[in-house]
């Protein structure tokens, strides 16, 4: 028999194992199991659970800002409203409260209106209430301690009480004290007890400015030392007041694009500032971020002069000239009708799912649009 030679053993070795042999004793060479494919699953479009059809919820139409000032002053006893609604007894705001609960009515912050996140019951429309320049009658203590039943924080917490759907916001445009304006709420010595409060019930508190001056007549310097003293006196007091949102005073708008800019960030003597939007006053009801319109710089608010927040919640319903925002109920979502798909921004979305659906509005009925005076607060 030839004897192989060892030279040739190494290649040999080789050539068994390209045929599926292997010499006695060699190690078998076994090649890992192929991995099975992942498979790659997106998960469904989130859809609220809701009847669309039944709900039609329209979360790019128009969010009613209401705004007071006095309630229940007495320089106005007698009187059902002042002249431009700068004063409304009680009574009135009383009835203001029930007339938008009937209506679907369901009050947020300004700072939530604008999150894009509104979180309200399927089928109800978001309000903000908002209070100016931090007024006496808004939130009084008697000389007992207690809170008088007639101020306007009282009132809300009584509606409240006997309608727990209702919640507790609302949200107060803050003026410090200064040489121009007394302590917030007019009660030296109680506004830090005041301001906290607030914050506890989760009110919302915002910068109405330092001086309450004209802003059409300022600087950027001045501009920015009205919005940063007001943070600074603010939250000296109320550490956890969110000072995010701010309200024109008298609405006065500064002079040019860029003025207007510096009430929206910036920084004055070590304070840093910035508001989501800034409120007029006097207009109508206001776009929501969703809305391919929607101008932070310009968010519109009802006054409270006679007859007009009564015929806003007639005037702004579904089926009618002006359609306000109907919430689907969730958080995760924003649904509209295709017929209004065109006006949805989906840049500002915040991760929500956007769900469209076809409804068959009812026939427009005929009502005349609220006529907005245009007093000076």
């Amino acid at each position: 028999m030839r004897k192989t030679p060892l030279s040739a053993f190494p290649l040999l070795c080789a050539i068994l194992l390209l045929v599926g042999c292997r010499p006695s004793g060699a190690p078998r060479i076994v090649a890992p199991p192929a991995k099975p494919p992942v498979a790659v699953t997106r998960p469904a479009p989130v859809r609220p659970a809701i009847d669309l059809m039944t709900v039609r919820p329209n979360e790019v139409g128009y969010i009613p800002v209401l705004m007071y000032h006095a309630i229940g002053a007495s320089s106005s006893a007698g009187t059902r409203y002042d002249r431009h609604g700068l004063n409304i007894a009680p009574e009135t705001f009383r009835d203001h409260l029930q007339r938008m609960y009937d209506a679907g009515w369901r009050p947020i912050n300004m700072r939530d209106a604008l999150t894009g996140r509104i979180d309200v019951p399927a089928g109800r429309i978001p309000v903000v209430i908002t209070f100016d320049d931090a007024r006496g009658t808004q939130l009084r203590y008697l000389p007992d301690g207690s809170m008088d039943p007639d101020c306007a924080v009282a009132i809300m917490e009584q509606f409240h009480a006997t309608r727990p759907d209702w919640p507790l916001r609302a949200s107060f445009y803050i003026l410090p004290k200064s040489k121009w304006n007394p302590v917030p709420f007019y009660q030296p010595g109680r506004e830090a007890r005041k301001l906290q409060y607030l914050v506890s019930q989760g009110y919302e508190l915002a910068n109405h400015s330092t001086s309450h001056r004209r802003m059409d007549r300022m600087d950027a310097h001045t501009l920015a030392w009205e919005m940063a003293e007001c943070v600074r006196y603010v939250r000296a007091r109320a550490p956890r007041a969110t000072m995010d949102t701010m309200a024109l005073p008298m609405g006065y708008v500064p002079r040019t694009r860029a003025l207007l800019d510096v009430l929206l960030k910036g920084s004055e003597g070590g304070t840093q500032y910035e508001n989501r939007c800034i409120l007029r006053a006097w207009g109508g009801p206001t776009l929501p971020p969703t809305h391919r319109d929607f101008d932070p710089r310009k968010v519109l608010r009802i006054g409270s002069d006679p007859g007009n927040v009564e015929s806003w919640i007639k005037h702004l319903k579904r089926g009618g000239e002006m359609e306000p925002f109907v919430s689907d109920g969730s958080q995760d979502t924003v649904t509209v009708p295709k017929r209004f798909e065109k006006f949805l921004c989906r840049p500002r979305l915040t991760g929500q799912s956007v769900v469209t659906y076809e409804d068959r509005p009812p026939k427009p009925k005929s009502s005349a649009k609220p006529v907005q005076k245009q007093a000076r607060s």
